[in-house]
């Protein structure tokens, strides 16, 4: 399309707007900001799976009441011809049956595949977003990950090609696509990824849900709670959060360490249930799984740790959240979730797979309350200037549509 037909269309009727991502669990935490900034002068339709696994999801109702349609299209997470092939087909008959004006994509498939769709349906505009490399950009040696690699690359290199704007959230994965003409850098806008921060902050959760909650998950008002909230990947650091809950286990048994995340079923990454099971049994530590009510869980937190050293969009939200509601924080000093991060200010850096660092920053954090609370109080501070959506949803729409 070109620019003045753009400018036509936009000074005089709506777009049709279609949005690829894995699930409407994606949709409703990671992107309502932006749905509802499109949807201001725009009609807006998500294309993707359910992720409670069947018709009238949770999270599928939540959209609907948004005013945005949605089309259902299944969505396997993992590498298989046979799926992947059916998934770009199903993409494609989405597309051409509501002749959409543009295509967002929003994650690793949909980049891909919804790249291809939208140009085989003849869509006039294409947006991918890079939030995050993931495994295949590891630093695995591998022979498996090396393929993966080299055939993801390739992906990226046509779905770049096609699209007229590519949206990144990490500067290192911008910087290596760039610096391999892989993508014109003129294609591309940087941003850092971004936090709710209305929905998330010390005033969104009452005292008495938090009392409540602590009350069900079995804390005394002495107990100091670490959460780590993740899928169960070993790439996200899980292990070394289990290990620093051994570490510190017998010196503070008032310190709790809290695991919130789905299993990574599928996932050669994936964390054996068999090995959470084993920490299960000592009274320090709980995996308590999926669950909705994340603000009411940071809420009740007095640190926050996600020692991940994945290839993280830049700016994970198990750490924006948190520090949107105003808790200290720790991460690695992986180039890839660092980001929001500032050592000594907001919280505190360690290196990657290194348990006993991870316990040592922790006991820092716990046994000094003046310290965690001026963590947090700037935890808050560097979420509303620098990481707040409204600012960095506003300035993406304009340059995307």
């Amino acid at each position: 399309m070109t620019e003045n037909k753009r400018q036509i269309i936009k000074n005089t009727s709506a777009l049709k707007l279609a949005i690829i991502i894995p699930n409407d669990f994606s949709i409703v935490w990671f992107c309502e900001v932006l749905v509802k900034e499109l949807m201001k002068n725009n009609e807006v339709t998500v294309i993707c799976d359910i992720h409670d696994g069947y018709e009238h999801g949770h999270y599928l109702d939540i959209i609907k009441k948004w005013g945005v349609k949605h089309k259902y299209v299944s969505f396997y997470r993992f590498f298989n011809p046979i799926k992947d092939f059916k998934y770009i087909l199903s993409l494609y008959k989405c597309l051409r049956e509501d002749h959409f004006d543009m295509v967002m994509n929003i994650s690793t498939k949909p980049n891909f595949y919804g790249s291809i769709a939208a140009k085989l349906a003849r869509v006039d505009r294409i947006v991918c977003s890079v939030w995050g490399l993931g495994l295949a950009f590891s630093e695995n040696k591998s022979i498996k990950t090396r393929f993966f690699k080299f055939f993801a690359k390739q992906l990226y290199r046509f779905a770049f090609k096609v699209s007229d704007k590519v949206w990144f959230t990490n500067k290192v994965d911008h910087e290596y696509f760039v610096s391999r003409s892989i993508i014109k850098k003129s294609k591309t806008f940087l941003t850092k990824n971004y936090v709710n921060v209305r929905n998330y902050s010390a005033a969104s959760v009452s005292r008495e849900v938090s009392a409540q909650l602590r009350f069900e998950l079995g804390y005394l008002e002495t107990d100091k709670v670490v959460i780590m909230l993740s899928r169960l990947s070993w790439a996200k650091g899980v292990r070394q959060f289990c290990e620093a809950s051994e570490l510190l286990r017998a010196k503070y048994p008032e310190v709790k360490f809290l695991l919130v995340g789905q299993e990574d079923l599928g996932s050669p990454d994936s964390v054996p249930s068999a090995y959470i099971a084993s920490y299960q049994k000592q009274d320090n530590f709980s995996w308590i799984g999926f669950r909705r009510d994340v603000k009411e869980l940071y809420s009740i937190c007095d640190l926050a740790v996600y020692p991940s050293y994945y290839r993280e969009g830049g700016y994970p939200r198990g750490l924006t959240e948190p520090m949107a509601m105003g808790k200290p924080v720790i991460t690695t000093d992986s180039v890839h979730c660092s980001g929001a991060v500032e050592d000594g200010v907001t919280g505190i850096l360690v290196p990657i797979k290194d348990s006993r660092a991870l316990s040592s920053a922790i006991e820092k954090i716990i046994t000094d309350e003046s310290l965690a609370a001026d963590f947090g109080r700037k935890s808050r501070l560097k979420a509303e200037a620098e990481l707040s959506e409204d600012v960095i949803i506003k300035d993406l729409v304009r340059n995307i549509i």
